[in-house]
């Protein structure tokens, strides 16, 4: 008889356990480290997340104590319940001897976080892993993230410093998805998203030996039979444990050894049998969601998580990413999915007899597209993909349309549809919102694949009018494009989108803004703040430059590269080679030139409070701010001279050059114009635009 077990979570003592291990160092290092985020550990049913717990917990031992939270014992709980259950399991898992009254007082949000950051001293660190955040009722589940970012957001206060004793892992499923994915979710920027792993073949060899050790089974069929089984599960916790149990089974009920025969029919009875396969056909109840899984099995998708169907279906297990592409997630869910596709009747379909459908083509507006910025860009200000639909044919009826785009491996789909009008001829624009973590890679600019799509939809069918494939390339993550010349001879200026690199809100920026102070004659920066009257502004604002300055010069010691800018090679584009701040401070005893320095500059007065401006002029860059807010008074600093010569220097030389440019009328000109050009890039202005920071 075999020992495989798939009724609930398994024990730490449990040989049958296997995998996992490097997303159980990842989480044990995060929880018992410095306190900079939470953690989120997401996966679908029966994936094995509280098995996973139960070993993160057992790994932070005595280094740092844990309270292990299950929701499923309060399913149906209200916030008032839900708080006084996470504080009475502290109390007992922690050792609190003495709060068991107090806790289960705690009724309220804020009741909650008064009371963490009331507990005695003796709690030096500890972690909450809470589990199961899906079986909570949505308003209740949406409540608990809120308290919970409101605690990580309140640790530094004045009299709340006892919450960073605390921190928060939250484990879960699609509810926890929709808590973490979007940009307006509580826990969007501040926890650190773990997926738990299918098993690898070896990881599924493994535990098929212990599975069937208690059955006269040789170790070289085993593995034959374990390769069967991941061809079927591809290493899926649970399947894999229902799958080998079946095939135990199977065999003690024919007084025989298991054998691969049986795979077929175990396999078939799993798909129309099984709990966990019945969950997932009423997921793929919802046709959107049952459309993008049949779509994966008949086309090469990209992959993405930030793509919230994609997500879905990942945490749902029936896909997964292979090579930066969505491939079925196992052979038993793909064989789900293609019933109900069949069933539901999904399947593409042909252009009907008798349609006249509209013409189609496709135009770039460029075939280089810029990386760093690319989430600052929309499809209105950057028509990056420009499919005309001609509905100008003899015999055509008014049509529906929607498009699709993705760069293989590199971005998310961006898809958006259109009426067309009997006789018109109409334009469709999409930009596909690229991946930061596959773009932060490029360190030169790379070749790479754009898919797009047209499809026409109606009477209940849909079908395909174009689908091909186009040669692009990707900049580097570290350029800039500041403009290019079209397809079509329009000139489109991006040199306020150099303000991205503009990075205020980074530990290196704020650490070094506090040295800065230090500086300071009166031991502070306000910004604007500190002048009484727009008269003395000027000279309140310049010594809290002059402040950065010798922090720059004195602690970070920052050092130049005399370099002129290189706006790139191509005929067409405006490309400039930009280092982060980040990269500069860390890289200061190396090299920097002048715009590396303009950004970095701009940085730290925009976290002042500051109204920065980065100017480009003929093969130079630097730096200038607002004199008083509002003000269309400006004052400009020449930023390679920080090393090397004092502030009323570089001060003097930054507005000599500004002059200069504005006398030679620089900054009337236009992009490409072989006389030069010069650009003040409002660093609050684009900000309103809603140019944000690459970090």
């Amino acid at each position: 008889m075999g020992h495989f077990y798939y009724r609930g979570p398994l024990p730490n003592e449990s040989r049958l356990y296997v995998g996992r291990q490097p997303e159980l160092k990842q989480v044990t290092n995060l929880l018992a480290g410095p306190l900079r985020g939470y953690v989120t550990v997401v996966g679908a049913n029966q994936v094995g997340k509280t098995s996973f717990l139960y070993r993160v917990q057992k790994q932070l031992g005595r280094h740092c104590p844990s309270a292990l939270v299950n929701l499923q014992m309060i399913p149906d709980a209200t916030p008032s319940g839900l708080f006084s259950y996470i504080a009475s399991e502290m109390v007992k898992q922690l050792g609190l001897r003495g709060l068991v009254s107090s806790a289960m007082m705690v009724d309220s949000g804020p009741e909650f976080a008064h009371w963490l950051g009331d507990l005695p001293p003796n709690v030096a660190k500890a972690a909450i892993l809470i589990d199961a955040i899906d079986n909570l009722p949505d308003k209740t589940a949406i409540y608990l993230a809120n308290v919970l970012r409101g605690v990580f957001d309140d640790r530094h206060l004045p009299g709340s410093e006892g919450l960073a004793r605390f921190v928060f892992l939250l484990a879960g499923g699609s509810e926890l998805l929709n808590l973490t994915m979007t940009a307006v979710s509580p826990f969007s920027n501040i926890a650190t998203r773990v997926h738990l792993p299918d098993l690898s073949l070896g990881e599924v060899r493994q535990l098929m030996a212990y599975g069937f050790s208690g059955t006269p089974v040789a170790v070289s069929f085993v593995d034959e039979l374990a390769e069967a089984v991941y061809e079927r599960t591809h290493g899926h916790p649970y399947l894999t444990q229902r799958l080998g149990d079946m095939l135990d089974r199977y065999a003690q009920k024919a007084n025989s050894l298991p054998t691969l025969d049986s795979i077929p029919a175990a396999c078939e009875e799993l798909i129309h049998s099984d709990e966990l396969v019945h969950q997932l056909r009423a997921e793929l109840q919802d046709t959107a969601l049952l459309h993008s899984a049949y779509q994966v099995q008949q086309h090469r998708t990209p992959f993405s998580v930030a793509h919230l169907r994609q997500e879905k279906l990942y945490l749902l297990g029936v896909i997964r990413e292979e090579n930066g592409v969505a491939v079925s997630g196992n052979a038993m869910y793909a064989e789900v999915v293609r019933q109900m596709a069949q069933e539901a009747g999904v399947a593409q379909a042909e252009v009907p007899s008798g349609r006249v459908s509209p013409g189609v083509a496709v135009k770039l507006l460029t075939p280089v597209i810029p990386t760093a910025f690319c989430h600052n860009l929309s499809a209105r200000d950057f028509p990056w993909v420009q499919i005309t639909i001609d509905n100008r044919r003899r015999g055509a009826a008014p049509a529906q349309v929607y498009g699709r785009a993705s760069i293989e491996g590199f971005s998310d789909e961006a898809v958006s549809s259109l009426q067309v009008g009997e006789g018109e001829s109409r334009e469709l624009n999409l930009l596909p919102l690229l991946q930061l973590a596959a773009c932060m890679k490029l360190n030169e600019i790379r070749p790479a694949t754009l898919r797009v799509s047209l499809h026409q939809f109606g009477s209940g069918e849909e079908w395909l009018l174009h689908d091909q494939t186009y040669p692009i390339k990707l900049h580097a993550y570290d350029t800039a494009l500041l403009g290019l010349c079209a397809s079509d001879g329009r000139v489109v200026d991006l040199t306020d989108h150099l303000c991205a690199f503009v990075t205020p809100h980074i530990p290196e920026i704020e650490d070094l803004l506090r040295k800065a102070v230090e500086h300071h004659p009166l031991q502070h920066i306000v910004g604007y703040q500190g002048a009484e009257s727009a008269d003395d502004a000027r000279t309140v604002v310049r010594e809290q430059v002059r402040a950065v300055f010798d922090a720059l010069k004195h602690d970070a010691g920052l050092a130049y590269v005399n370099s002129a800018l290189n706006f790139g090679k191509q005929e067409d584009q405006i490309t400039q080679r930009v280092r982060l701040p980040v990269t500069s401070l860390h890289q200061s005893k190396s090299r920097a030139n002048c715009i590396d320095g303009a950004v970095l500059y701009a940085s730290l007065l925009e976290l002042a409070s500051l109204d920065p401006f980065l100017v480009i002029v003929p093969g130079h860059a630097f730096v200038g701010w607002r004199v008083w807010r509002g003000s269309t008074q400006y004052e400009f600093l020449e930023t390679t001279m920080t090393a090397t010569d004092e502030f009323g220097a570089a001060l003097a030389e930054g507005n000599r050059q500004y002059a200069d440019a504005r006398d030679k009328g620089y900054f009337g000109r236009e992009l490409f114009d072989r006389r030069g050009f010069a650009r003040l890039v409002d660093v609050a202005a684009c900000r309103s635009r809603d140019i944000y920071p690459l970090m």
